[in-house]
């Protein structure tokens, strides 16, 4: 086991891990208090098979600290960095306790780079005298008020067979920083409850452990982690209290070694489908949003977006839609005697994410009426159905609702797209680009991770560049890619931005090449000297960018403007909510 350190950035400062193996990434992250170190019978028996890293949390080993306002997010990011940085990933990410707080927030925020993620005595959703009692904690050690003996009791309990452990851990609290100690309590007290409506998203197989006798991490919260998500399993260790990765050893390496040997389905065939893989492959498939509704046996309207939307049959009149058994509205569906598609329109892009969302109320902030056959019907769809029940067929883990189309109605308003986790709005985005008044077009043309780029007379380097005229982005593109002798196709958006000081609009489009042979320019590596020589300041953090995405297959597409942005990824979304 051996330990190490390096610059993350002037952010985060300094970031300190353990190391050992080789073979697939698995990363660790303790709980608050401890260090890397607390992993050390889990790196030991892992490593014989793995490449285990062990990250030394922020303000706790050898690694900097955050701001003391850092909340769970800030955490959630450092890790994203620290990965990055390490060039790791997709990784298996275990967490302890605040650790398991973080890894379930990368999980959510980050899928495309979690093979699977355990949670060890991992919080979620405290109740009200819980909460009271973890926000006192803090507030204590944010005063400075440090007792080390009553955390130990509520970890250990008093028994001799924990002592050696009990022993360790005091140790690593004695010597603790202790403002990263109080930072990162203060996250920990309120970030049980930050990712907790979306563990539905995480696709990956779940492993949630705890012990039997945790009274804060306790076996009702693993048990509703692993219901949340789509790949759920929970383990409980008879016996045992906050701290089983030292105090049930043996235990927890065996069921993290058949977590490690769980595929992306939940079973133990590695060679089975990875259903990341497969949902990003049927999100090439572009489709429009829908909103499916109808209303409970109180009359309450109900619904939840869907882009599993098809018409079956002409006569007599059919549709489909599916629905995750997952979902909280199954049941309502499922005995419901009819439901309506509402087909959302371009601008309604707020409607398809309310309705995705854990929203108590999704009816509140939108017009609706009753449709003839009586489900919820939106005001300014491009087209809405009202159908009868006429089949309800079950399918893996989904349930698909056959309507017989009783009435409907079309609107001139284009439809909103969907596919590869994103919005398409072409309507929209052809009147935007048409009322540009100056705009540049880039063609990022990549060949194995090298890069065409052009240098000028100055020694500068750009990317094939060239102003849209009367023709078109289409247009311009393809003729960009002709003047340079490239063997590509027009790709998809990666970057639009507004350049105020240079007063135009930018769009660079990715574009993959068949080899490495150009008219003009050279491909080249993205290289810190080869960005150093990049003249454009917006230019050069692009690319930084890619180069970054590049190493582990995953993008996203840049709005904003020449100084900063959101970037969104690209990723095949569910199907139904």
């Amino acid at each position: 086991m051996m330990l190490k350190t390096l610059h993350l950035s002037d952010s985060y400062g300094r970031l300190s891990w353990h190391e050992a193996g080789q073979g697939a990434p698995v990363v660790l992250i303790h709980g608050v208090g401890m260090q890397s170190a607390a992993w050390e019978p889990q790196i030991a028996a892992l490593s014989d098979s793995h490449h285990v890293i062990a990250l030394d949390m922020p303000g706790h080993g050898g690694s900097g600290l955050l701001p003391e306002s850092a909340a769970l997010p800030d955490f959630v990011d450092w890790l994203h960095a620290a990965l990055l940085a390490l060039d790791l990933g997709p990784v298996s990410l275990a967490g302890h306790s605040m650790g398991a707080l973080i890894a379930a927030g990368y999980a959510v925020t980050h899928p495309e780079m979690v093979t699977r993620v355990a949670l060890l005595n991992g919080v979620f959703c405290r109740d009200a005298p819980a909460r009271a009692a973890v926000e006192a904690r803090a507030a204590e050690i944010r005063a400075g008020m440090v007792d080390l003996e009553t955390p130990l009791a509520r970890w250990f309990g008093s028994g001799d067979d924990v002592r050696s452990a009990r022993e360790k851990v005091a140790g690593w609290l004695r010597t603790v920083d202790l403002q990263g100690y109080a930072t990162a309590y203060s996250a920990f007290a309120c970030g049980d409850r930050i990712y907790a409506d979306r563990f539905g998203d995480i696709a990956c197989p779940l492993l949630a452990m705890t012990g039997e006798l945790d009274p804060n991490s306790t076996p009702g919260m693993s048990h509703a982690m692993t219901a949340a998500a789509q790949h759920g399993h929970a383990v409980i260790m008879k016996g045992h209290r906050h701290m089983i990765n030292l105090t049930s050893a043996e235990e927890v390496n065996r069921e993290l070694r058949h977590w490690l040997n769980t595929s992306a389905t939940g079973g133990d065939d590695m060679n089975a489908i990875d259903p990341r893989a497969l949902r990003n492959a049927f999100g090439t498939f572009m489709t429009g949003v829908t909103v499916v509704t109808t209303k409970d046996p109180e009359g309450k309207p109900v619904g939840f977006t869907a882009n599993s939307f098809t018409s079956v049959s002409l006569d007599p009149p059919l549709v489909l839609v599916c629905l995750a058994n997952s979902s909280r509205n199954r049941a309502v569906f499922a005995e419901a005697s009819g439901f309506a598609v509402n087909v959302l329109s371009e601008g309604q892009k707020h409607i398809s994410n309310t309705f995705a969302r854990p929203v108590e109320d999704r009816f509140e902030d939108v017009t609706w009426r009753d449709a003839p056959f009586g489900a919820p019907i939106l005001d300014d769809v491009s087209a809405w159905f009202d159908c009868s029940r006429h089949k309800l067929v079950e399918a893996g883990d989904h349930v698909i609702l056959i309507g017989k189309v009783e009435a409907f109605d079309e609107s001139p308003a284009p439809g909103l797209g969907y596919a590869r986790g994103a919005y398409v709005t072409p309507a929209m985005e052809a009147q935007a680009l048409g009322q540009q008044a100056d705009l540049m077009v880039a063609a990022l043309i990549e060949y194995q991770g090298e890069v065409l780029l052009v240098e000028n007379d100055n020694g500068e380097l750009t990317l094939p560049l060239a102003r849209v005229g009367k023709q078109g982005v289409s247009a311009t593109l393809v003729r960009l890619i002709s003047e340079f002798g490239v063997e590509t196709e027009p790709g998809f958006i990666y970057a639009v931005y507004e350049d105020a000081d240079a007063g135009c609009q930018h769009i660079s489009f990715l574009c993959q090449s068949a080899e490495p042979v150009s008219g003009r320019g050279t491909f080249q590596a993205l290289t810190p000297s080869v960005l150093a020589k990049i003249a454009d300041p917006a230019m050069r953090t692009m690319l930084k960018r890619f180069a970054a995405e590049s190493r582990i297959g995953n993008f996203g597409v840049y709005y904003g403007n020449q100084v900063s942005g959101k970037v969104r990824p690209i990723a095949a979304g569910s199907g139904s909510q």
